[in-house]
């Protein structure tokens, strides 16, 4: 199945989602499922218990060695970017250091990314991704 399609699924599977201020940790996580398939990795670091949780129900790998990080703080999202990881947020506070945000837009998911910050990652994503993000 090409990344396009999985991303077409993962957005029509949440695309009926009530209003919330942050999306759910099972919507996140069919987000990053495709987002790390686009880029060849098999894994991701993630400290966060709830979406822990939801990536592992999704048969993805947690690692903290990851090439791909989520991340919710400041100073590590700093670190991580200078290290060369893929930084993936669903903080707007966070666009800075991150490459790819995916945030709650009137009720639905969005993906976003820093041009900038994805060029200097050690991972780089399938053009299927670029294509249908917003960038920033």
């Amino acid at each position: 199945m090409s990344y396009a399609k999985i991303f077409i699924l993962a957005a029509a599977a949440v695309a009926s989602l009530a209003v919330r201020a942050e999306l759910a940790p099972e919507v996140e996580a069919k987000f990053l499922k495709a987002i790390i398939a686009s880029s060849g990795t098999a894994k991701i670091a993630c400290d966060d218990p709830a979406l822990k949780g939801a990536l592992e129900a999704q048969g993805i790998a947690v690692d903290s060695s990851a090439a791909i990080c989520w991340v919710t703080n400041p100073n590590i999202a700093k670190t991580m970017k200078q290290f060369g990881r893929l930084v993936i947020t669903n903080r707007r506070d966070l666009a800075s250091s991150a490459s790819v945000l995916i945030l709650e837009d009137n009720g639905r998911p969005k993906l976003i990314l820093n041009t900038a910050n994805l060029k200097s990652a050690k991972v780089q994503l399938s053009d299927a991704v670029l294509k249908i993000a917003e960038k920033m």
